[in-house]
């Protein structure tokens, strides 16, 4: 039995060396692995540190030249407004000397004009009562179109008044034939 119990004792102890080796074995492993995976970690976030830098690059560059073409183009319109505001100067100074030498023709025509206004004053009044007589022109064609309906009507109403008076006429001659010889 104590051999037995040395033997089970010995091949114990052997496992127990043999598992602490194995797991001293799978801790190195682990460990090994995890430096692995730490390096694969930091390798991929240089690698990403290193692609937002690139994309912040071509952003910065993108967004400097954008920046810059609005600098060129406002530069121009300024530019195009500044002979714009030239040139209406220019037509502003000739509008003016255009305005004083409208304003003397208009002083010189302005005799001309009250002849012509008074003129026209003295046509509207003659328009006025030739408006009148139009208006009742209109009114008198309104009123004879109206008799002349009424006449229509009354024509059509009197015919059928005749052929109803010569219907009772011919039934009064019939009758009386009637009677007469009814009588005889």
């Amino acid at each position: 039995m104590t051999d037995l119990k040395e033997d089970l004792e010995a091949q114990k102890n052997d496992m127990i060396l043999n598992y602490e080796l194995k797991l001293q074995r799978l801790e190195a492993e682990l460990d090994l692995r995890m430096k692995v995976e730490i390096h694969e970690i930091e390798e991929r976030k240089n690698e990403h540190i290193n692609e937002l830098m690139h994309n912040h690059e071509e952003a910065f560059t993108e967004m400097k030249q954008y920046f810059n073409d609005i600098t060129r183009e406002n530069l121009e319109l300024i530019k195009q407004h500044k002979e714009k505001l030239s040139e209406l100067r220019n037509s502003t100074v000739t509008a003016e000397n255009m305005l004083k030498s409208l304003v003397k023709a208009a002083d010189e025509l302005k005799g001309p004009l009250e002849a012509a206004k008074q003129k026209a004053g003295d046509l509207e009044a003659s328009v006025k009562d030739f408006d009148m007589d139009v208006m009742s022109l209109r009114n008198a064609k309104g009123y004879l179109k109206d008799l002349k309906a009424r006449i229509k009507h009354l024509k059509d109403d009197r015919d059928a008044l005749d052929e109803k008076f010569k219907k009772v006429t011919h039934e009064r001659n019939d009758m009386h034939a009637k009677f007469e010889t009814a009588v005889m």
